[in-house]
């Protein structure tokens, strides 16, 4: 297990939006992950839309915090508004997709990918866990009181949203290993996103 700090000075020019916070910026070449590409988080402010593609990749775009309209363009097209506070918690965007983000207020969002070959249409997913939605990857949600803990094993990432754990505190990532089992215990009341293979 390896816990990496989130930069908040982190900055990415987008192509007709400007300079944009990404304080998480994970990839392979940090978490030397076979098949968990990546997952970055950014703070989007209302404005431009955001234009960007899966590539060949499937890909998860969760709201950590606020709310965003989402089209994807592609054979699998879908349209839908996602919120932190629900109903739909993430859209799923099989490979070789686009996708336009609109945020309807300040937002924090959460995009994470691995290789695949487009077996999984399109969709967007309600609900605080996805296993078994995508081709490989998967997501959850969990609010942990203190003292609660959760069992977390394979290609993961815990990304602490808000509180503490004992491993990690908000804004903190925890990577876990494919022959790891970490038990993840919160210290304060906690919200964490979970990403794995």
């Amino acid at each position: 297990m390896r816990m990496i700090e989130a930069d908040e000075s982190r900055m990415i020019d987008l192509p007709g939006v400007g300079p944009c916070p990404r304080p998480v910026d994970i990839h392979q070449g940090v978490t030397g992950f076979k098949r968990l590409k990546s997952l970055r988080i950014y703070r989007f402010q209302p404005g431009p839309p955001i234009h960007g593609d899966s590539e060949v990749d499937e890909v998860f775009i969760l709201p950590l915090s606020g709310a965003f309209n989402i089209a994807i363009r592609g054979p699998h097209g879908v349209e839908a508004m996602l919120s932190s506070a629900g109903p739909l918690r993430a859209v799923y965007m099989t490979p070789q997709h686009s996708y336009l983000l609109t945020p309807r207020n300040a937002t924090v969002v959460a995009y994470a990918r691995a290789e695949a070959v487009g077996v999984v249409a399109s969709q967007g997913l309600a609900g605080n866990a996805s296993r078994g939605l995508a081709e490989h990857l998967w997501s959850r949600f969990d609010r942990l009181a203190v003292g609660a803990s959760i069992e977390v094993s394979g290609e993961a990432l815990v990304h602490v949203i808000r509180g503490s754990t004992e491993a990690a505190r908000q804004g903190q990532t925890l990577a876990i290993g494919a022959d790891e089992v970490v038990t993840v215990r919160a210290v304060a009341m906690a919200e964490v996103l979970i990403i794995g293979v």
